[in-house]
């Protein structure tokens, strides 16, 4: 019993402490799903971040997002990826003591990288555009200065590609 009331104490002031930070950094690696050319495939995604608290339910967002190459998308020999920056205003909505949800819209500027050999001559595309970003999550603190988030983001890329992705990270609040 004397070890888990420590554990106790922790979990009752971590909302009490976070609220009361303005910085925060994050990592979540995620699960995308990139749709080119009129055909999806699936890989992982990293997106690496820091939010700016203006106060406990309103903050800024600058995220950095990269993709490892994604193979076969349309034909086999065929590949691409994606890597870029987001800007976003964040807005958290409460749902218990320990947690919120979130929702976050503003703008992606991302490149993406498509080439195939599938044909007779090789074909390279390199494409950068900026478009809206829009993304949704959940966080729940564990400890003083660190909690876990759950999030879908929807990536809009050039002409009628996008990326989706659904992944979880882990938050430092200092």
């Amino acid at each position: 019993m004397k070890r888990i009331i420590p554990v106790l104490l922790l979990g009752i002031a971590a909302p009490v402490h976070a609220v009361g930070t303005i910085n925060q950094i994050y990592i979540q690696p995620s699960i995308a799903s990139l749709h080119v050319n009129g055909s999806d495939a699936s890989g992982l995604m990293t997106q690496v971040g820091y939010t700016y608290h203006f106060t406990p339910m309103f903050a800024a967002d600058i995220s950095y997002l990269s993709t490892g190459s994604i193979k076969n998308i349309a034909v086999s020999g065929d590949s691409a990826s994606i890597s870029g920056y987001s800007i976003s205003s964040k807005l958290y909505f409460p749902a218990t003591y320990y947690g919120s949800f979130y929702g976050k819209l503003g703008f992606n500027h991302t490149e993406l990288k498509y080439s195939s050999t599938a044909i007779t001559l090789p074909y390279d595309e390199n494409e950068t555009t900026t478009k809206p970003y829009i993304a949704v999550g959940g966080m729940s603190y564990l400890f003083p200065s660190m909690a876990v988030n759950f999030e879908y983001q929807y990536i809009g890329l050039s002409s009628n590609n996008y990326a989706s992705s659904i992944g979880a990270g882990i938050n430092i609040f200092f």
